[in-house]
């Protein structure tokens, strides 16, 4: 519609000539599921089970910590106690996995902490994984839009059938109607080499939008290794030996009776702050520590106020966290050996935790200080009653005896001066309790580790050798890094295949011709596995590029779904600026250049065959073309495209024939 100008002057119309376009969305992020050592935000919130984007390992430890410990089944060494072999497993495999990922070309990526390694106790849940990704769950990392690819390196610890359940829900969830954005990347059980196991678990439904790889890799990535991890499993040519049978039979007295002593105090250490864990998880309710449930009744109360939820913070603060440590601290000090360790838990109670609430607190006088009139508070003034913490011993008398505050009309306004208090006095108490207990007692053992190290050379060699040992690996992690590696290089239509893996020895088993061939095609139901195999020369290659719908014509390679996936996912998002735009022939022309325009450009950089655009491609929209006059009615805009997408050359036909001479 034309402007009418009523002022005389000069004006400026600016004409738009162009199309809107397409902006490709980003095809390799990783989310990975698993378990973490902690899942803390910057504000003390929990962030276990919410996805949060991490673009590198330093990223990743701040927020969720270090590595899992590792078993160590057996350490053996020679008779001079040279290190020789040792046979160690991790107990968790999503950090190895994104070491792996961003060693091979990964990006950014989310973490989905289901919880954490002490919490967990090395038995993972199904129900932690199937919570996360069955799309009837309506979970965080279900709503959340920009993960393109699911892995769980960590499900590879269930059986079989808790692993099927798993991968089943994550194919779920990638075919969703309301997301079909995403693909998996599938572990087999190290055992399950020829996937025989996984081909009878996973069904036959949404198998597009799954791949599977195998076998496990071989890898040294180094490992934090520690004093109870070999005290017990070192064998001298098959015999038992311990810590203190290394010493040198030469060593002068004096200096093994120190060894001695050493070692002693090392193992008191290591067992006295195995205790302070296990007490300390009855502090912990249902969240990883004692600030996240804090922080959990304060969010509650903040989002919908009322004196019941003020109390419950109270009753948690007060008649509950003040005398649940003073019971640890009374509880876990006569079972402690190590003396430096016992000087630790003396000093936190010297602290007196009972004490610290003394301040708090005659809440009424604060609120009284912010009154217009000493009115505004009904009878608070005059009782002079006050927020307090009962004598010692008695508990919390009552409940929660904070009558007169939190009755009238400026209740809430009480309760939020009150709040601001308590919460002050928690972070002392929070970082007194840790530092003084839970910090400082594992800075003590690793500090007898370390001296322990420095004293007895064999142990160092022990323990570097143990780090730097040959462990497996289930794949995913790698494989999701050659995904973005591929992306980024060459495109999402580059099948992620012949591609060498960076920090591989090479993989845990080597197939024959027969069992590769049934790895590549299953004439059953067609649950194609894509090998990892090792090349003279070449090193250790993704040799396969197929889905686990391997007999479909449509649905066969991952870059072919990939690619869909990408273009479906872009074309979505641009064209939502038309939604309640006239559905007329203005609008379907609009729409019509600006995905041929996008999908020009993709053929240009060799996404689809054909030598023409128009063998590459084709866009329709419009009345009696992909529309009758019912859904323009009732407002359906139906858009239809197609592309001859390109396909891997699997396999490479050579053919040669004598040619006769001729005169």
């Amino acid at each position: 519609m034309a402007t009418v100008y009523k002022t005389p002057g000069v004006f400026i119309e600016e004409i738009p000539k162009f199309p809107p376009s397409i902006a490709q969305v980003e095809t390799a992020i990783p989310a990975f599921i698993g378990y973490t050592e902690k899942a803390i935000n910057t504000d003390g919130t929990t962030l276990q089970g919410i996805p949060l984007r991490v673009g590198s390992m330093v990223e990743y430890e701040f927020y969720f910590g270090g590595e899992p410990g590792t078993n160590v089944v057996q350490v053996n060494i020679d008779d001079a106690n040279n290190f020789k072999t040792a046979n160690a497993k991790r107990k968790y495999f999503m950090y190895d996995s994104l070491r792996l990922f961003w060693a091979n070309g990964g990006g950014d990526c989310f973490i989905v902490s289901l919880d954490t390694y002490e919490n967990n106790a090395g038995v993972p849940n199904k129900t932690d994984f199937t919570n996360v990704l069955d799309p009837a769950n309506e979970s965080a990392l279900m709503k959340e839009d920009d993960p393109t690819i699911l892995l769980f390196p960590d499900a590879v610890l269930l059986s079989d059938s808790d692993l099927k359940d798993v991968q089943v829900a994550a194919l779920k969830q990638c075919a969703d109607d309301s997301r079909m954005d995403r693909m998996t990347i599938m572990d087999l059980r190290e055992t399950d080499t020829l996937g025989t196991n996984f081909r009878n678990g996973i069904g036959v439904n949404y198998l597009s939008y799954g791949a599977a790889y195998a076998p496990w890799l071989k890898v040294n990535l180094p490992k934090q290794v520690y004093f109870t991890d070999v005290k017990s499993v070192i064998k001298r040519n098959g015999a038992d030996v311990t810590l203190k049978g290394l010493i040198p039979v030469s060593t002068d007295p004096a200096t093994k009776t120190l060894l001695n002593n050493l070692i002693d105090d090392t193992e008191k250490a290591y067992a006295d702050v195995a205790s302070i864990s296990a007490k300390t998880k009855t502090l912990m309710h249902a969240k990883p520590s004692l600030n996240d449930y804090f922080q959990g009744l304060v969010a509650d109360y903040t989002g919908a106020p009322s004196v019941g939820k003020f109390k419950t913070i109270v009753t948690y603060l007060i008649g509950e966290v003040f005398q649940q440590i003073d019971a640890y601290i009374a509880t876990v000090s006569p079972v402690l050996t190590n003396p430096k360790i016992v000087a630790k838990v003396k000093e936190a109670a010297n602290a007196d935790f009972k004490t610290l609430f003394s301040s708090v607190i005659a809440i009424d006088a604060e609120a009284a200080a912010n009154a217009k009139t000493s009115a505004d508070y009904g009878t608070v003034v005059a009782d002079q009653t006050k927020l307090k913490c009962a004598e010692w011993g008695g508990g919390f008398v009552a409940g929660v005896a904070v009558s007169a505050f939190m009755v009238g009309a400026n209740k809430i306004e009480n309760c939020n001066l009150a709040l601001a208090q308590l919460q002050k006095q928690f972070d002392v108490l929070n970082i007194t309790y840790r530092s003084l207990i839970i910090d400082q007692s594992k800075t003590i053992t690793a500090n007898y580790d370390n001296e322990l190290k420095e004293s007895l050379p064999v142990y160092k060699t022990i323990l570097n050798g143990v780090s730097a040992s040959i462990g497996l690996m289930p794949p995913s992690g790698a494989i999701a890094g050659i995904y973005a590696m591929v992306d980024r290089t060459r495109g999402v239509w580059k099948a992620p295949a012949n591609v060498s893996l960076t920090n591989v020895i090479g993989p845990a088993v080597t197939y024959s011709k027969s069992q590769l061939d049934n790895l590549n095609v299953d004439v059953s139901a067609g649950k194609s596995i894509n090998a990892i195999r090792t090349f003279f020369g070449k090193g250790t290659l993704v040799y396969g590029s197929r889905t686990l719908a391997g007999n479909d014509n449509e649905w066969r390679y991952v870059p072919v779904r990939r690619l869909f996936i990408m273009v479906e996912e872009s074309v979505k998002k641009a064209t939502e600026q038309f939604v309640f735009e006239p559905n007329d022939a203005n609008t379907w022309v609009k729409i019509q250049a600006m995905i041929e325009n996008f999908l020009y450009n993709i053929w240009r950089q060799g996404a689809l065959q054909g030598i023409k655009p128009e063998h590459a491609y084709y866009v329709a929209v419009g009345l009696n073309k992909t529309m009758n006059p019912i859904d323009i009615l009732e407002g359906r805009l139906i858009i239809e495209i197609g592309m001859a997408a390109v396909r891997p050359a699997e396999f490479i036909i050579l053919r040669f024939s004598h040619k006769l001479a001729e005169s």
